[in-house]
């Protein structure tokens, strides 16, 4: 890993961490060794210690005293939680984006996002079509201008990230379908019509949900799932 001079270290070990979570390279209930970490970046224990609260705030690890750190686990319970809570944040966020919605700036940004979604789709190019989802949330951000929002989004993002790649990688061939959502959301921005656009979000929310709860109760998210 190449780090950046002006960059706070400890947050870079944060998100190299982070994207080995999301993407299942470290898997829930795995011990992460605070020393292995750190000799294998070549960094002192210090920055690695400060990333692991980093990621303990984001609910991506757990830290145990006198043990160290461990992935969290992927419980039906903490799935329901986090979209439940996820549903009506969006809902929000469209609402607000549609009642700010600048047709010259936005819209170009998200018909890019959206032909990107559907190239990947058709290819089956989970990770393209995995970032192109959330390309969609940041041009959420954008048109509500909501910091506070965001930041809560933000905040659970990682999240979000580590169960909808899981979700994604597990049903390669379903991804044509899951445009749907996306297609009519981006329509009904272009309309401005806000109950149609919280309608499809809250759909796609609620099958998002029921997808992640029968990955979790069929596979039991833990270590050596993969």
């Amino acid at each position: 890993m190449v780090f950046v001079k002006n960059i706070n270290l400890a947050d870079q070990i944060a998100k190299h961490l982070t994207d080995k979570i999301v993407k299942m390279e470290l898997l829930p209930g795995e011990r992460i060794m605070e020393a292995k970490v750190a000799s294998d970046l070549k960094v002192s224990r210090s920055p690695v210690r400060e990333a692991l609260r980093i990621l303990e705030k984001n609910y991506l690890v757990e830290l145990i005293p006198n043990k160290g750190a461990k992935v969290t686990e992927l419980t039906e319970s903490f799935v329901e939680w986090l979209y439940d809570i996820l549903i009506e944040l969006y809902a929000l966020l469209a609402r607000k984006a549609v009642e700010k919605y600048n047709l010259e700036n936005i819209r170009p940004l998200l018909y890019t996002a959206l032909q990107k979604l559907e190239k990947a789709a058709e290819q089956e190019d989970v990770l393209t079509y995995f970032n192109a989802i959330f390309e969609f949330a940041s041009i959420g951000f954008i048109a509500a201008k909501n910091p506070l929002l965001e930041n809560i989004l933000l905040e659970l993002l990682p999240n979000t990230q580590r169960i909808q790649f899981v979700s994604l990688t597990m049903r390669k061939d379903d991804l044509r379908k899951n445009v749907f959502y996306f297609k009519h959301a981006t329509l009904y921005m272009d309309e401005g019509n806000i109950k149609k656009i919280e309608e499809v979000l809250r759909e796609f929310g609620q099958n998002e949900k029921d997808i992640a709860l029968k990955i979790v109760r069929e596979y039991k998210l833990k270590e050596g799932m993969f």
